[in-house]
């Protein structure tokens, strides 16, 4: 919920807004730093329209019927949890809504899964994600080879503290996927968003191009992202 008020200017804003997504807030954020009356507009579920999604799924098998969530990072997790689950049902998780879907052997996605690899339960002794791919990559290749993954759901997060091209290391994990896919199964879909801007060093347009061309759906945000997901996973 934000209740903002613009100090020393003309605007008091005594109203509450309700948002729903990371993306709403940044949203009515700009409103109020522009002197804006902000609201909680609706913003597009995702960028693609349903024959988009539809050309997406029938490259899937029929076993191909989970999504399986790979952050580097636990806002955006948590937030792809919440929607993914208001979506589709039950999504298991470490960091679970409800007890009876914790998922206790983190190493072994279960159904449709969502995981922060940002955790202190898979950083103790190495590098954060968003700094070292090495076990985000190792996981991408352990979800790939899962005849039941049908979406794989990331996050590229960029700016001072990541990796200096995250996006290629990503497209380098798509690439070996691939591969996995060719000698094992079906090939899961990519959906991913960049969180940065076009100032950060590594580029906001620039990641995106590189992920697009690894073949990955680039959307405009996590809560697109995550709903596009559940309506691939729905149909």
């Amino acid at each position: 919920e934000i209740m903002p008020s613009l100090v020393g200017s003309e605007m008091c804003i005594r109203d509450s807004f309700e948002v729903e997504t990371l993306e709403q807030v940044a949203h009515v954020a700009v409103s109020i730093s522009s002197g804006k009356e902000p609201s909680a507009e609706t913003l597009p579920r995702h960028t693609l329209r349903d024959t988009e999604v539809d050309g997406l799924v029938v490259n899937l098998s029929g076993t191909q019927k989970f999504v399986r969530g790979l952050y580097s990072g636990g806002t955006f997790s948590y937030e792809a949890l919440l929607l993914l689950e208001n979506d589709i049902g039950p999504v298991n998780s470490p960091s679970e809504l409800k007890k009876e879907q914790k998922l206790t052997n983190i190493w072994s996605s279960k159904g449709n899964t969502v995981l922060d690899l940002g955790d202190d339960l898979f950083t103790r002794g190495r590098p954060h994600p968003m700094i070292d791919h090495s076990l985000r990559h190792d996981r991408i290749l352990q979800e790939a080879r899962d005849r039941e993954t049908a979406v794989i759901l990331l996050d590229v997060v960029i700016g001072h503290g990541s990796h200096s091209n995250p996006a290629y290391e990503v497209a380098v994990s798509i690439a070996a996927a691939r591969e996995v896919a060719r000698r094992e199964g079906g090939l899961p879909i990519f959906v991913t968003f960049v969180c940065g801007t076009q100032g950060d060093l590594q580029n906001l347009a620039q990641q995106e191009k590189i992920l697009r061309e690894a073949g990955a759906i680039v959307v405009e945000s996590n809560a697109q992202a995550a709903r596009l997901a559940s309506d691939i996973i729905g149909r």
